[in-house]
């Protein structure tokens, strides 16, 4: 027996096959996330994405004995971004990526008519421009024929729906949508009034993990799947991922690293707070029922890495390569003088001052600095970043956390793994899990057959590798974050707030 998990992300797409109860991962096909660029604006190009799992779906099916063996289906995606659908579920206008930053003037319009505060308390939220329900309104004020509009999916819901034939909402990505009420949990149209759209767009919400349809008859043609296939929306990408790793309690925090790095917490409790609310702390409603979250995500993490390579027009050998002489060099550097700073605000700055006008800043260079020494700055520079952040969540929640969990592509690069233990100061426990979101995604397709998550198998130690952190290297990165960093930081947040006219 066997399910599916979808993973829609932002560099890539993943379908994975998985064998239940074993949860081995059986067969995959991955593809790079299409994307249509002009100038500073991004689209997805969701026609191509639902080819690409199209086609992932049929190398599955035709590498299996018996299709019927595939039982459900789940998708998890991105949050914010997501299509707005005519009466003929024809798309209209452009799919904004979440990180667009376009809607910013629809954003000042809810803005007027709201308080950021009542946003916040409604939402769990920091209200911001990348939210759906901006986009929604960016596309009615800037597409012709959007006011025809009649229903909004997010990504991962509009896969589902392809899939399906049915239209729905899941509760964690709603919680990314600037829309939801998150202690209610429905739909608040005190928001979806004050951005003058109609409560008619926003589907039925749905749980994780509840099958909503089966395969329908022309995707069951298309890729050979069986229509007695169950289909389920997995959810935000991140949460799915911290099934996958078996991430529970108050006490256990997620580093989920990819394009973007974030910090989840499973909590109980929706924390909105003042204290929070200062900080732009995101509250979500967790995959798994009965649970909410603490979600902070700094836009530039695997993004910044790919902006050195192609900085230095490096292919993935020559960046490898690099990456080995800054680990033979590891010891060196610490041992060293105060070394660089790069603070990777490229697509904006995270929690606690989130500003998509924020721009990176990079110092420590001089006439004998090589492409290694940047990238060292990069990766050091991820690395205060996420400290920055984790420091913020230890004085908001009360809480120590001597145990990071780190899943995503930094799981695959010892050096900045050792890197993350340092700076942080933090046992780091890497879980090389294959595909987690893909993983998590298909734990909660099968728990539409009946399957109990909580009787699967998460990460093993076999997929698991501890980074303790070095004294010698911990004094050196605590100078440095302090007397460099911090600083450094501080000035550049209130210069750019001050060329923006922010108080």
């Amino acid at each position: 027996m066997y399910t599916i998990g979808i993973d829609v992300g932002t560099t890539n797409c993943k379908v994975c096959l998985f064998s239940i109860p074993s949860l081995e991962l059986v067969n995959q096909c991955s593809f790079k996330t299409p994307k249509i660029v002009d100038g500073e604006n991004t689209d997805f190009d969701v026609k191509l994405i639902w080819k690409g799992v199209l086609d992932g779906l049929n190398v599955i099916t035709n590498s299996l004995d018996d299709a019927e063996q595939v039982k459900a289906i789940a998708v998890a995606s991105v949050g914010e971004a997501g299509v707005l659908l005519d009466e003929h579920d024809h798309i209209i206008g452009p799919a904004l990526t979440w990180y667009d930053t376009r809607p910013k003037q629809q954003l000042n319009n809810i803005l007027s008519v709201m308080n950021v505060d009542d946003i916040y308390e409604i939402t769990g939220i920091p209200a911001h421009s990348n939210y759906s329900i901006n986009k929604i309104k960016w596309l009615q004020d800037n597409i012709s024929n959007a006011s025809k509009g009649r229903k909004w999916l997010c990504l991962a819901e509009y896969i589902a729906f392809k899939l399906s034939g049915i239209k729905r909402s899941e509760y964690s990505l709603a919680s990314r949508t600037m829309a939801l009420n998150i202690e209610e949990m429905k739909w608040g149209e005190q928001l979806i009034n004050a951005a003058g759209l109609s409560p008619s767009l926003f589907n039925p919400l749905v749980q994780a993990g509840v099958a909503i349809g089966n395969i329908t008859l022309e995707t069951s043609e298309l890729t050979g799947l069986s229509t007695a296939t169950r289909v389920a929306i997995a959810g935000h990408d991140h949460m799915c991922g911290s099934v996958a790793v078996g991430l529970q309690g108050e006490d256990q925090i997620l580093n989920s690293t990819g394009t973007t790095e974030g910090l989840l917490v499973v909590t109980e409790a929706v924390n909105n707070t003042r204290n929070f609310f200062r900080a732009k702390v995101s509250n979500g409603i967790h995959v798994l029922p009965g649970l909410h979250s603490l979600y902070a995500s700094l836009p530039s993490a695997g993004y910044a890495i790919e902006w050195f390579r192609n900085l230095f027009e490096l292919d993935m050998p020559a960046f490898l390569r690099m990456v080995d002489t800054l680990r033979n060099e590891q010891d060196l550097s610490a041992a060293g003088t105060l070394d660089g700073i790069f603070i990777p605000h490229l697509r904006g700055s995270g929690p606690p001052e989130r500003n998509t006008w924020s721009r990176a800043l990079i110092y420590g260079l001089d006439d004998k600095s090589r492409p290694e020494d940047v990238l060292r700055f990069v990766f050091q520079g991820l690395c205060f970043e996420l400290r920055n952040l984790l420091d913020l969540y230890e004085t908001l929640t009360g809480r120590n956390y001597p145990v990071v969990n780190v899943i995503g592509a930094a799981c695959k690069n010892p050096y900045w793994l050792q890197l993350k233990a340092d700076i942080l100061n933090r046992e780091i426990v890497a879980c090389n899990v294959d595909e987690a979101v893909s993983k998590g995604a298909a734990m909660l397709a099968a728990k539409t057959i009946g399957v109990e998550i909580e009787s699967l198998p998460v990460a093993s130690e076999e997929e698991t590798r501890r980074y303790l952190p070095q004294s010698n290297s911990v004094a050196h990165f605590q100078e440095i974050y302090t007397q460099v960093y911090k600083p450094l930081y501080e000035s550049k947040m209130r210069t750019e707030r001050l060329c923006n006219g922010v108080n």
